[in-house]
């Protein structure tokens, strides 16, 4: 049986080819051939992970950040055969990884694969693109998009922050016309944000009701309101409960169609990259792929 590791040399660590050495090492307990890909350019994670699954490999393991896993995904789940999949991760925020219990130091996320605990869990797709952690629409959460490397390298997860209190001043009202499973609404909101588990931009208490195999996608609307009121209701997506302010409205669906009233052009941010614009079709694949998790 043959396993693929594809790795992102360049995402999140200059150690990444001496954990590449350390996971080749590990897979060669459970597996006859290894085949190692190092991603150059956008597209290439994606491509590789496609080659595995047309070849049937056992299992893909993605080395790099939410980029580098959102591609590999999208490699396996336009399939028909899916392998099983790994994630060591090399990123900044790695809210996949986080989700699934995996240690954000490589070495331990490598030491702790058990090749017999595997669990199944929930993708979306939106549009053409399937996704693991969040879309989202708005000025703020548009800045993830705009993050530099070296900005990561220096101030890790804080730079995402930093970039979307620049954009409080600039947030702009849309009106987004919805329908969630078989309700139909038309509301007025800045943000949308909408994800598949409790960890958004490395936040575990985000949507704290919801687990990565529930079949529902959980929606988190932010309503008028200024840059003041705005940095108050921070805190509100650390506590561990269900009680949000009236300037946030949360919502549960399995499918949806959004559209933005008037036909202002805006794209989604996906997973933390640029997505499809608006209008958007979103449904829920229910435990979809097969992943490795830690024993614990």
């Amino acid at each position: 049986m043959k396993a693929m590791i594809v790795v992102n040399p360049s995402s999140g660590s200059e150690q990444a080819k001496e954990y590449v050495s350390q996971l080749n090492i590990r897979l060669k307990e459970q597996f006859d051939e290894i085949v190692i890909k190092e991603t150059q350019k956008a597209g290439d994670a994606l491509n590789f992970s496609a080659q595995a699954s047309k070849e049937q490999f056992g299992a893909v393991f993605l080395m790099g950040g939410d980029g580098t896993v959102n591609e590999g995904i999208n490699g396996v789940a336009k399939q028909n055969y899916q392998p099983d999949i790994g994630i060591i991760p090399l990123g900044t925020i790695n809210n996949f990884a986080r989700v699934l219990g995996i240690s954000m130091k490589p070495e331990e996320a490598i030491k702790q694969i058990n090749f017999k605990h595997k669990k199944d869990v929930d993708i979306g797709k939106v549009n053409d693109q399937f996704f693991v952690s969040t879309v989202s629409a708005g000025s703020i959460p548009e800045t993830v998009q705009h993050v530099d490397e070296e900005s990561k390298e220096t101030f890790g997860s804080l730079a995402y922050l930093l970039e979307g209190i620049k954009a409080l001043n600039n947030d702009e009202n849309l009106t987004y016309q919805m329908m969630l499973d078989d309700q139909d609404f038309e509301e007025e909101y800045s943000m949308v944000l909408i994800g598949l588990s409790s960890f958004v931009f490395g936040i575990e208490t985000v949507f704290s009701f919801a687990k990565m195999d529930d079949g529902y996608f959980n929606m988190l609307c932010l309503k008028e309101s200024t840059a003041t009121e705005k940095i108050k209701l921070i805190p509100e997506l650390f506590h561990d409960d269900e009680n949000y302010s009236d300037k946030l409205s949360v919502k549960r669906f399995k499918s949806a169609e959004l559209r933005i009233k008037n036909g202002k052009k805006m794209n989604t941010t996906v997973d933390g990259d640029k997505g499809p614009a608006f209008p958007v079709h979103l449904e829920i694949y229910p435990q979809f792929l097969t992943v490795f998790v830690p024993k614990d």
